[in-house]
């Protein structure tokens, strides 16, 4: 089974006010975005969010909402890269906004500096 699927019932969406971490309307929005455009079609789409407004938290949450099998992210520099790796590796914004469980099991995760162009290199992300 997929870590996603697996763990997607223990997601869920509190809402932030001056007094209580959540998520933010911008970020509810573009989940409920990706949410309506998955419901009933199989094609890509693009997440696209200004600076600040919380694109790692919707992408995290978006793989629980849409029980991935695995997540591809592609970031235009290493500092985003690693920055988005290392968070995804602990769910850090998800747990810290209380959307999970804070003993929740990380999944795994691969960070890669460099384009994947054979198709065993792909295969071998499976393991990771």
């Amino acid at each position: 089974m997929s870590y996603f699927l697996d763990h997607y019932l223990k997601l869920t969406f509190p809402l932030a006010d001056p007094e209580t971490p959540g998520f933010r309307e911008a970020q509810r929005g573009a989940l409920f975005a990706v949410g309506s455009h998955f419901s009933g079609r199989k094609d890509a789409a693009i997440i696209t969010m200004p600076t600040g407004t919380g694109k790692t938290a919707v992408l995290q949450a978006s793989s629980f909402l849409l029980r991935a099998n695995r997540v591809l992210v592609l970031t235009p520099s290493r500092l985003v890269r690693e920055q988005i790796a290392d968070d995804f590796k602990k769910l850090g914004v998800l747990k810290r906004l209380g959307a999970l469980p804070a003993d929740l099991p990380e999944p795994n995760v691969m960070a890669t500096s460099g384009r994947i162009t054979d198709p065993l290199q792909w295969e071998s992300l499976r393991e990771v």
